[in-house]
Order: C-alpha cells, then sequence, then structure tokens
C-alpha cells in the first residue's frame, strides 16, 4: 500500500513538471492552481496538494497570498542543500564531484565554442571586463567569476546541463572561493579567462576546452587525465 501511495506522488510530481514544461514556465512564472492541476491531471485534490507542498518546502515553487502560486529562482532550491547531505558524506564523493566540474565544464567550453551567439559572446566580453574592473581595484572578483562560467554554461545551449552545473558549483563553493583569494590568483585567473574567450570568439572548440582545463587545474582541480583509470595514463 504504501509503495503505491508513493508511486500516485511521484507520478503526480513528475506530470506537475511535464506541465511546467509544455508551457514553457520559467522562474517567477505563475504555475496553474491547485484546482487547474487536479482538472488537467485528473488525480486527486489531496495528492496535488501533497505534491505542491512538497514542491514549496524544497523552494522549487512559493505561494504569494491572493496571487497564485509561482516558480523560485534555482538559487533558492533547498534541493541543492538535501543532495549535498547525502551525498558528499565522504572524501570520494567529493573528489568525484570536482572531477564532474571538470567534465561538465570543459565539454561546456567546446560547445560555446560552436554554438554561443554573437550576443552571448558580448555577454561574456562584458563580464570579463568587470573582471578585469575588479582585480585592478585590488579585490577578489568571486561574483565575476561565477558570472563568466555561468555564462559559458548557459552559451553551450544544453539546458539540462546549466541545471546540473549548477548543482555542482554551490557544492564547490568554497573550493572557488580560497582559490582566488589566493596571492596573484587573481590577476592570474583574469588571464585564463581571456584565453577561454578568446578561443570561444574565434571558434575554436579544441582550445576552448585545453584553456578551461587549463583554468581548472590552476585553480586546484583534477585534470583530465587524473580522472582516468591508471593503466590509462601515460
Amino acid at each position: 500500500m504504501f509503495e503505491e501511495t508513493t508511486s500516485k506522488f511521484q507520478s503526480i510530481l513528475m506530470r506537475i513538471n511535464e506541465v511546467i514544461e509544455q508551457e514553457g514556465l520559467k522562474p517567477g512564472d505563475r504555475i496553474p492552481s491547485e484546482r487547474e492541476l487536479v482538472s488537467r491531471l485528473n488525480a486527486g485534490r489531496s495528492t496535488v496538494r501533497e505534491a505542491l507542498r512538497a514542491l514549496e518546502l524544497l523552494g522549487i515553487i512559493t505561494t504569494k497570498q491572493g496571487q497564485g502560486t509561482f516558480l523560485q529562482p534555482y538559487q533558492s532550491h533547498r534541493l541543492v542543500d538535501i543532495l549535498a547531505f547525502y551525498i558528499l558524506r565522504d572524501d570520494r564523493s567529493k573528489g568525484n564531484l570536482l572531477e564532474m566540474r571538470v567534465l561538465l565544464e570543459t565539454g561546456a567550453a567546446k560547445k560555446a565554442a560552436l554554438h554561443a551567439t554573437a550576443e552571448e559572446v558580448a555577454v561574456l566580453e562584458r563580464i570579463w571586463s568587470n573582471m578585469d574592473h575588479t582585480v585592478s581595484q585590488g579585490q577578489v572578483p568571486i561574483q565575476e567569476d561565477y558570472d563568466f562560467h555561468h555564462q559559458l554554461i548557459r552559451s553551450a545551449h544544453n539546458h539540462l546541463l546549466t541545471r546540473v552545473w549548477y548543482l555542482v558549483i554551490q557544492y564547490g563553493q568554497t573550493v572557488r572561493k580560497s582559490s582566488l583569494s589566493k596571492p596573484g590568483r587573481p590577476q592570474k585567473a583574469l588571464q585564463e579567462h581571456h584565453a577561454i574567450l578568446d578561443a570561444v570568439r574565434h571558434r575554436q572548440p579544441g582550445e576552448a576546452a585545453k584553456r578551461m582545463e587549463e583554468h581548472l587545474a590552476s585553480a586546484g582541480l583534477p585534470t583530465l587525465m587524473d580522472t582516468r583509470p591508471e593503466n590509462e595514463r601515460d
């Protein structure tokens, strides 16, 4: 009986997500009301209500009195904290997570060099200029670093990649901040970001991936060579 109830609950969650996808809803948009969902999904009111409550507890949606229920930005999701608690409980998992970031971002740099629009390249250039200004002021470009990598991921034009990357980067916040705070590191990171930008601007996917891997290695993350089994290393 418990498994049947759980299965029904999970099914409703998936179908609510399908409604959100079908309507192309984005963070800040109003989702269909509980009554609308009951009708559209042909489901029981109590099951729909429970599913909505679960989504709200995770910070995926929020209800505003008298206005309706709205999608929340990814940054506010408690899902990150919950996954961190269950997944990152040993050093091996933490190491795997850093490797995962390298794999995601080198692949994204390659795709961005192939698919980034002129507007997206212009955004990357603007972010780099902001980073340059911050470094010249003797400050650590934490926000600009995040913005650059986030825009690069988005420029790969893979919606799922963007969602997965967000979860991974949140787990690695401490590593990123401590790396950028080392003496001389902001200036070096500025040069590395410019090299990545240049490769994307000139449509050089292999070079973009290489420069990204070098940048992440300088920040203390494992290289792709490190992620291979020992019998495949030189």
